[in-house]
């Protein structure tokens, strides 16, 4: 989830109903109780569909049922407000979000899952992160390069039992960087298992680890080969304009 800025952040908090949304769901609901539509009914918004017109996939369209949480949809993330539109859709590479998929399985073997923090970000929510928090040396400068969230080559995400409770991890998301490190020196060994189980399963899929950030992962294949950013107004995301 590193390496990320925003060029003119234009997010007006609208609530607008994209239909094909990636705010945290719980078997058979959204977050807002409302009955989750099923992979085969899921209609591509207008976003969505010009997303895949530059190489984004919909993952819930990949993966039906994963259980996604995007936190910068919400106010729960560092800045303490929303950063993108609330039913803002989840996005990865298409080859990328294949990937994730083959992950979700090997977890799924073993009474695991996956809970997506963050996917695809708009290059606008990433100048803000710069803002809010470039000091924490967790957001890149966008005069140093976009992160990969910003070409939907990466994504941030967490342990699930087959229930969906979060399993014990060194951190919270976006928590307590001194101790994100993907090399647990803790000594809770629920933990240390914990995070065996999550990175074994992403490396087998095809991602690499961000050294300082535990739940941060990208795709391996574009790690020498980055994507091109794709801005929220180039897809039409509710409330970001063309500067």
């Amino acid at each position: 989830m590193t390496s990320d800025s925003w060029r003119s952040l234009r997010i007006i908090p609208l609530a607008v109903a994209l239909m094909s949304s990636c705010t945290h769901q719980g078997p058979g609901t959204t977050t807002h109780g409302t009955a989750m539509l099923g992979a085969s009914e899921l209609q591509p918004t207008r976003s969505v569909e010009l997303a895949q017109k530059r190489g984004l996939a919909d993952v819930r369209r990949v993966i039906p049922g994963i259980d996604i949480d995007l936190r910068y949809a919400t106010s729960t993330n560092v800045t303490g407000e929303p950063l993108y539109p609330s039913q803002m859709p989840c996005l990865l590479r298409t080859e990328t979000a294949k990937k994730l998929k083959r992950a979700q399985a090997i977890l799924r073997a073993q009474g695991y899952g996956l809970r997506i923090w963050d996917a695809y970000r708009p290059p606008e929510a990433q100048e803000a992160l710069h803002k809010h928090g470039g000091s924490t040396g967790m957001f890149l400068s966008p005069n140093a390069g976009w992160s990969r969230h910003c070409g939907g080559i990466a994504v941030d995400l967490t342990l699930v039992d087959a229930h969906g409770n979060e399993q014990r991890m060194p951190t919270g998301f976006d928590q307590d960087f001194a101790n994100a490190s993907r090399n647990y020196r803790g000594a809770d060994p629920v933990v240390r298992q914990n995070l065996v189980v999550l990175q074994t399963a992403m490396k087998q899929a095809g991602f690499t680890q961000l050294e300082s950030e535990w739940w941060h992962f990208d795709d391996a294949d574009y790690l020498n080969h980055p994507q091109p950013i794709v801005y929220g107004w180039q897809i039409a995301l509710p409330g970001m304009s063309a500067p």
